[in-house]
This record gives structure tokens, sequence and C-alpha cells, in this order.
């Protein structure tokens, strides 16, 4: 899986892929986060920002001119890199399109000094986090609050979410 930083061009295109893989009512199932929130996951402002204002960095997968899925990628001064906003165009889930992803995401931080990688994921979406177990993520037993007062995350339909974290050593 080949993996590049985003162009402006695909940051519009990325914006409804995140959408329809997080909260989209086509990507029911365990890669959605639909029951317990609404509303978009991300919108252009805020891509179009965290692209641009670094050290994020917003990397896409593409197989010609079809945007496969993304990821973020922010490096830490500790060399433990930050992965977010992993989704994989739900026309093409269940192919190994995420796994692929993963593991060009870690092998692009591993070449530039990661020595691992930290992922926050909903602790309600207890498939995903052992998707992430399964590919040798650990919990931390760090647990966050969820961010009920940022409306640009959308609109929780739930009063019991919090933020696990995860990590995996890139060794």
């Amino acid at each position: 899986m080949q993996l590049t930083q985003a162009s402006h061009e695909d940051l519009a295109p990325i914006v409804d892929l995140v959408n329809q893989a997080y909260r989209g009512a086509a990507a029911p199932g365990w890669t959605s986060e639909i029951e317990l929130i609404s509303g978009p996951r991300i919108d252009l402002q805020s891509l179009t920002t965290l692209a641009a204002d670094g050290p994020a960095m917003v990397m896409v997968a593409k197989d010609g001119a079809e945007r496969l899925g993304c990821v973020s990628l922010t490096p830490g001064d500790d060399g433990q890199w930050y992965l977010s906003m992993l989704a994989v165009n739900p026309a093409t889930q269940t192919g190994g399109v995420g796994k692929a992803i993963m593991a060009a995401a870690e092998q692009f931080a591993r070449a530039r000094g990661a020595t691992s990688v930290k992922i926050s994921v909903i602790n309600l979406r207890e498939a995903l986090i052992a998707w992430y177990e399964r590919r040798g993520y650990r919990k931390t037993g760090e647990v966050g609050a969820f961010p009920y007062d940022d409306p640009s995350v959308g609109t929780p339909l739930r009063d019991d979410l919090a933020l696990v974290t995860l990590v995996k050593p890139l060794g």
C-alpha cells in the first residue's frame, strides 16, 4: 500500500470518505460510530487546518484516481507518533485495505524515527479495539475524557463515551 501526503485536491474527497466511513448510513457495522455519534466526523475547514498547520500529516491511499482510504500521523518529540482518522472507503472495506494502510503508516513513521505509535479509540467500540489489538496495539490503561464540548467531533448520542489509549512499539 502506497501512502502519499494528501494534496489540496484530495481534501474534499477525504472529508466525504471519512464521514462515510465513520458515520455514513451505507457503512453500518463494526467500523461505524453512527450509533454513538451523529453529524460529520470532520469538515473541510478542519481538515484543511490539520493538513496545513503541521506537524500532522494527512496521508491518502489511492488506486489510480480512486481514494481507498486515509490516515493522519503526527510526530511526537519522544519518538511516539499519534495515528488518527484511519478511514477506508466503505466500498472497499473487508478487503484488507485498513490493514495495509496501518502497515504503511507504521512504516512511514518508523522510517522517520518513530519508536511507537499511539491511538485513541472510543471505549464502546470494542470490535475496533480488538482489531487494533490483533495488529499489535496494547491498551495503556489511560482513559481520557471524550470531548463532549467540541462541536467539531459531531453530536454524541450517549453520555458514557471515553477515549481509550493504545500503543504499539515499532521496534
